[in-house]
Protein backbone atom coordinates (compact mmCIF):
# COMPACT_ATOMS: atom_id res chain seq x y z
CA UNK A 1 0.00 0.00 0.00
CA UNK A 2 1.20 3.28 -1.09
CA UNK A 3 1.20 5.40 2.02
CA UNK A 4 -0.12 9.05 1.60
CA UNK A 5 2.32 12.10 0.38
CA UNK A 6 2.43 14.28 2.65
CA UNK A 7 3.34 18.02 2.44
CA UNK A 8 3.14 20.88 5.88
CA UNK A 9 -0.34 21.99 4.31
CA UNK A 10 -1.90 19.13 2.08
CA UNK A 11 -2.10 15.34 2.49
CA UNK A 12 -2.78 13.52 -0.85
CA UNK A 13 -4.13 9.47 -0.58
CA UNK A 14 -6.07 7.33 -2.62
CA UNK A 15 -10.11 7.24 -2.95
CA UNK A 16 -11.85 5.16 -1.02
CA UNK A 17 -15.42 4.43 -3.43
CA UNK A 18 -17.97 6.92 -1.27
CA UNK A 19 -15.81 9.73 -1.69
CA UNK A 20 -17.24 10.75 -4.82
CA UNK A 21 -20.33 12.32 -3.01
CA UNK A 22 -17.50 14.45 -1.12
CA UNK A 23 -15.70 15.87 -4.65
CA UNK A 24 -18.79 16.09 -6.22
CA UNK A 25 -19.52 19.27 -4.23
CA UNK A 26 -16.47 20.29 -5.79
CA UNK A 27 -17.13 18.69 -9.07
CA UNK A 28 -20.45 21.11 -9.34
CA UNK A 29 -18.80 24.28 -8.31
CA UNK A 30 -19.31 26.29 -11.46
CA UNK A 31 -16.34 28.31 -11.05
CA UNK A 32 -14.16 25.23 -10.44
CA UNK A 33 -15.24 23.54 -13.57
CA UNK A 34 -14.88 26.88 -15.79
CA UNK A 35 -11.80 24.67 -17.47
CA UNK A 36 -12.63 21.38 -16.79
CA UNK A 37 -13.59 19.43 -19.78
CA UNK A 38 -16.56 21.88 -21.17
CA UNK A 39 -16.78 23.44 -18.74
CA UNK A 40 -20.07 22.70 -17.37
CA UNK A 41 -20.31 21.28 -13.66
CA UNK A 42 -20.81 17.68 -13.40
CA UNK A 43 -23.53 15.10 -12.37
CA UNK A 44 -23.50 12.67 -10.03
CA UNK A 45 -22.69 10.40 -12.32
CA UNK A 46 -19.77 11.56 -13.90
CA UNK A 47 -18.46 12.55 -10.10
CA UNK A 48 -19.09 8.48 -9.63
CA UNK A 49 -17.20 7.68 -12.52
CA UNK A 50 -14.35 9.78 -12.07
CA UNK A 51 -13.70 8.51 -8.49
CA UNK A 52 -14.14 5.03 -10.23
CA UNK A 53 -11.36 5.61 -12.55
CA UNK A 54 -9.06 6.96 -10.47
CA UNK A 55 -9.50 3.81 -8.15
CA UNK A 56 -8.91 1.27 -10.91
CA UNK A 57 -5.92 3.53 -11.89
CA UNK A 58 -4.05 3.55 -8.52
CA UNK A 59 -4.75 -0.68 -8.73
CA UNK A 60 -3.14 -1.04 -11.88
CA UNK A 61 -0.44 1.17 -11.70
CA UNK A 62 -0.34 2.85 -8.02
CA UNK A 63 -0.74 5.79 -8.78
CA UNK A 64 -4.00 8.80 -9.70
CA UNK A 65 -5.42 11.53 -9.54
CA UNK A 66 -5.00 11.51 -5.36
CA UNK A 67 -7.46 12.94 -3.06
CA UNK A 68 -6.64 15.96 -1.81
CA UNK A 69 -7.27 16.81 1.65
CA UNK A 70 -5.98 20.46 2.99
CA UNK A 71 -4.73 19.84 6.80
CA UNK A 72 -5.86 22.18 9.11
CA UNK A 73 -5.57 22.85 13.13
CA UNK A 74 -8.52 20.90 13.87
CA UNK A 75 -7.49 17.20 12.59
CA UNK A 76 -11.58 16.57 12.43
CA UNK A 77 -11.60 18.51 9.73
CA UNK A 78 -8.81 16.89 7.62
CA UNK A 79 -10.98 14.18 6.23
CA UNK A 80 -12.73 16.75 3.97
CA UNK A 81 -12.19 16.27 0.55
CA UNK A 82 -10.64 19.17 -0.61
CA UNK A 83 -9.65 18.66 -4.33
CA UNK A 84 -7.70 16.32 -6.03
CA UNK A 85 -4.28 16.28 -7.62
CA UNK A 86 -1.64 13.27 -9.32
CA UNK A 87 -0.97 12.03 -12.37
CA UNK A 88 -2.86 10.08 -14.52
CA UNK A 89 -2.77 8.62 -18.48
CA UNK A 90 -3.24 11.55 -20.83
CA UNK A 91 -6.10 10.15 -22.97
CA UNK A 92 -5.20 10.46 -27.06
CA UNK A 93 -1.74 10.36 -25.93
CA UNK A 94 1.21 7.84 -24.22
CA UNK A 95 1.94 10.45 -22.12
CA UNK A 96 1.55 11.02 -18.22
CA UNK A 97 -0.10 14.33 -17.19
CA UNK A 98 -0.11 16.08 -13.99
CA UNK A 99 -3.41 17.54 -12.69
CA UNK A 100 -5.17 19.59 -10.22
CA UNK A 101 -8.50 20.84 -9.10
CA UNK A 102 -8.75 22.75 -5.73
CA UNK A 103 -12.45 23.98 -4.04
CA UNK A 104 -12.42 27.29 -4.66
CA UNK A 105 -11.99 28.15 -0.67
CA UNK A 106 -8.79 27.16 -0.94
CA UNK A 107 -7.76 29.05 -4.28
CA UNK A 108 -4.78 31.85 -4.27
CA UNK A 109 -3.18 30.22 -0.87
CA UNK A 110 -0.51 28.01 -2.71
CA UNK A 111 -2.27 24.97 -2.09
CA UNK A 112 -2.85 23.69 -5.66
CA UNK A 113 1.29 24.45 -6.10
CA UNK A 114 1.89 22.55 -3.16
CA UNK A 115 0.21 20.03 -3.98
CA UNK A 116 1.59 19.72 -7.74
CA UNK A 117 5.17 19.79 -6.59
CA UNK A 118 4.74 16.83 -4.11
CA UNK A 119 2.84 14.94 -6.95
CA UNK A 120 5.55 15.58 -9.23
CA UNK A 121 7.87 14.50 -6.86
CA UNK A 122 5.97 10.98 -6.33
CA UNK A 123 5.86 10.83 -9.82
CA UNK A 124 9.69 11.20 -10.92
CA UNK A 125 11.05 9.39 -7.88
CA UNK A 126 8.44 6.33 -6.28
CA UNK A 127 6.87 5.82 -9.92
CA UNK A 128 10.18 6.26 -11.94
CA UNK A 129 8.87 8.66 -14.79
CA UNK A 130 11.09 10.70 -17.11
CA UNK A 131 8.22 13.32 -17.87
CA UNK A 132 5.37 14.48 -16.91
CA UNK A 133 3.11 16.60 -19.03
CA UNK A 134 -0.03 18.50 -17.94
CA UNK A 135 -2.32 20.76 -20.10
CA UNK A 136 -4.95 23.50 -19.60
CA UNK A 137 -6.64 26.06 -21.52
CA UNK A 138 -4.64 28.95 -22.57
CA UNK A 139 -7.43 30.99 -20.69
CA UNK A 140 -6.76 29.10 -17.13
CA UNK A 141 -3.70 31.04 -15.87
CA UNK A 142 -3.74 29.99 -12.82
CA UNK A 143 -3.01 26.52 -13.90
CA UNK A 144 -0.39 27.86 -16.60
CA UNK A 145 1.33 29.64 -13.19
CA UNK A 146 1.67 26.30 -11.21
CA UNK A 147 2.42 24.48 -14.74
CA UNK A 148 5.73 27.22 -14.48
CA UNK A 149 6.25 26.74 -11.12
CA UNK A 150 6.78 23.15 -11.39
CA UNK A 151 9.55 23.90 -13.85
CA UNK A 152 7.71 23.21 -17.18
CA UNK A 153 7.69 24.76 -20.92
CA UNK A 154 5.04 25.25 -23.36
CA UNK A 155 5.56 22.18 -25.99
CA UNK A 156 3.01 22.56 -28.06
CA UNK A 157 -0.91 23.28 -29.00
CA UNK A 158 -3.42 19.92 -28.10
CA UNK A 159 -6.90 18.85 -28.87
CA UNK A 160 -8.01 16.55 -25.32
CA UNK A 161 -11.39 15.61 -26.12
CA UNK A 162 -12.36 17.92 -28.57
CA UNK A 163 -11.33 21.21 -26.52
CA UNK A 164 -8.19 22.90 -27.60
CA UNK A 165 -5.74 23.34 -25.07
CA UNK A 166 -1.97 23.97 -24.51
CA UNK A 167 0.46 21.02 -23.51
CA UNK A 168 3.27 21.81 -21.40
CA UNK A 169 5.92 19.41 -19.98
CA UNK A 170 8.87 19.06 -18.04
CA UNK A 171 11.62 15.97 -17.77
CA UNK A 172 12.57 14.37 -14.65
CA UNK A 173 16.53 16.30 -15.22
CA UNK A 174 14.62 19.60 -15.58
CA UNK A 175 12.55 19.22 -12.48
CA UNK A 176 15.19 18.49 -10.18
CA UNK A 177 17.04 21.84 -11.58
CA UNK A 178 13.95 23.56 -9.87
CA UNK A 179 14.67 22.16 -6.62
Amino acid sequence: MTPPIETPRVRLEPWQPDDWRALHAIASEPEVMRYITNGAPWNETQTQEFVARQLRHFSERNYCLWKLIVKSADAQSDETVDGLCGIQPLVETNEIEIGYWLAQRHWGHGIATEAARAAARDAFERVGLDRLVAIAQKENTASLRIMQKLGMAYERNHIHRGIPVVLYSVSRDRWREQL
